[in-house]
C-alpha cells in the first residue's frame, strides 16, 4: 500500500521515522523552506541474503529516482554503530574520530603559535557563530591585510584537517574576496582555497604526512573551528 507523505525541509532530508519528516536548520532563513510530496511504498531490505525489517513507521521512500532509507536501521543491520553530532551536523558510521584544536598543537620551533593559540568566538557574515575560531586582518572595520605562516610536526599522527573559511563581514559588490589559505604536507601543496568570497568547507587528507604547513592571508577572513583529526 502506498502512502502519500508531505516532507517539509529547509535544505535536506534526515529520516527519523514516522510518516512526516521534518529537518530544521537554525542557520537558514525560513524562506528556504521547501515542501515536496512523495509516496511511501514497501521496501524490502536484505543483508547477505537475509531479510531485515525496520521498525514500524521507519520505511524508506523513493523521490525523483533516489531511494531514501532509515540510516540507523541500515547501519546497524550491517553491524556498525551510527553517531549523530548535532553541533557539527555530522553523521559518523563506525568509530568517531578524535579532534584536536589547533590551539592545543605545538608548532615547530615554538611552544605556541601567537595566532592560533588564542581563539575566540567569531560570527561569520552569514550570522553563524563559531567557537575556537580566528579572524585574520580587517580589524575594527578596516581593510588591512594580514598574513600568517605556521608549520606543525605531524609524524603520521593525523588523518586529516578541517575548518571553514568565511568572510567575517559581508562583502561589497565586485569584491575580489577577503583572503586565502594554502596547506602543504611535507612541502607539497595539497590545498589552495583561492580567493574566499563565501563560506567554504576545508577538509584535507593528511594520512602519512610528517609535517603540515599553513600559509594564510586575509582582510577579515574567518578561520572557523580549525582542527586536526586522528
Amino acid at each position: 500500500m502506498k502512502k502519500l507523505l508531505i516532507i517539509t525541509s529547509y535544505f535536506g532530508f534526515f529520516i527519523l521515522g514516522g510518516l512526516t519528516f521534518t529537518y530544521l536548520s537554525t542557520t537558514e532563513a525560513a524562506s528556504n523552506m521547501k515542501k515536496i510530496s512523495v509516496f511511501q511504498d514497501t521496501i524490502h531490505y536484505y543483508v547477505d541474503k537475509v531479510e531485515k525489517k525496520p521498525l514500524e513507521g521507519q520505511s524508506g521512500f523513493i523521490y525523483e529516482g533516489t531511494t531514501y532509507v532509515p540510516m540507523r536501521f541500515i547501519t546497524e543491520s550491517l553491524g556498525e554503530k551510527v553517531t549523530w553530532d548535532g553541533k557539527s551536523k555530522s553523521v559518523y558510521i563506525g568509530n568517531v574520530p578524535k579532534f584536536i584544536s589547533l590551539k592545543d598543537v605545538k608548532p615547530i620551533g615554538s611552544d605556541e603559535d601567537h595566532f592560533f593559540h588564542y581563539p575566540s568566538s567569531i560570527i561569520s557574515s552569514t550570522g553563524e557563530k563559531f567557537e575556537q575560531s580566528y579572524q585574520l586582518g580587517g580589524y575594527h572595520g578596516g581593510g588591512a591585510v594580514q598574513d600568517h605562516t605556521v608549520e606543525y610536526l605531524a609524524n603520521g599522527n593525523y588523518k586529516g584537517f578541517q575548518t571553514y573559511l568565511a568572510p567575517v563581514k559581508k562583502l561589497v559588490a565586485g569584491s575580489f574576496g577577503i583572503g586565502s589559505m594554502k596547506i602543504y604536507a611535507d612541502n607539497k601543496l595539497i590545498y589552495d582555497s583561492g580567493s574566499i568570497k563565501d563560506k567554504v568547507k576545508v577538509n584535507v587528507n593528511l594520512d602519512g604526512a610528517s609535517k603540515v604547513k599553513f600559509e594564510i592571508e586575509g582582510s577579515g577572513l574567518g578561520i572557523l573551528d580549525p582542527k586536526f583529526n586522528q
